[in-house]
């Protein structure tokens, strides 16, 4: 009676520490948000004002790490199916490791439009590509 007691005991402490580390280890899970490795911040704003389009896109990257951004602006509109057609676009070209680019697109017709930044961040030869959309 004994020995089932003891490894009755036994069973239950090694599945309450197997259970125990499997917890430990789930929470150092990093979040879901993207790691940028040339990147700390990206935007993308657009603002109407009567049937002025202002766009607005911001990237900063590293200093010492980022050398070169190249942002592309679309300036897009919804369409009767929901989707979204291009209106214009514009790039831009900084060297650097910071900098915005304003543009700004007039006679709009009514409707609903969104700004959509590609912004292509250098650190030498390597990139990565980040695409934000304003809301």
């Amino acid at each position: 009676m004994i020995k089932k007691v003891a490894s009755l005991i036994c069973a239950v402490v090694l599945s309450t520490s197997f259970a125990v580390g499997n917890v430990a280890s789930a929470a150092v899970i990093p979040p879901d948000a993207p790691a940028y490795s040339y990147t700390n911040e990206c935007s993308s704003d657009l603002s109407i004002s009567g049937t002025t389009a202002t766009c607005e896109s911001s990237v900063t990257g590293y200093y010492n790490k980022t050398t070169k951004i190249v942002i592309v602006q679309t300036l897009q509109k919804k369409n009767s199916s929901g989707d979204w057609d291009y209106v214009c676009s514009w790039n831009e070209t900084i060297n650097g490791f910071k900098g915005s680019v304003t543009n700004t697109k007039s006679s709009l017709e009514s409707g609903t439009y969104r700004l959509k930044t590609v912004a292509t961040v250098y650190a030498g030869t390597e990139h990565e590509t980040i695409t934000k959309y304003s809301t």
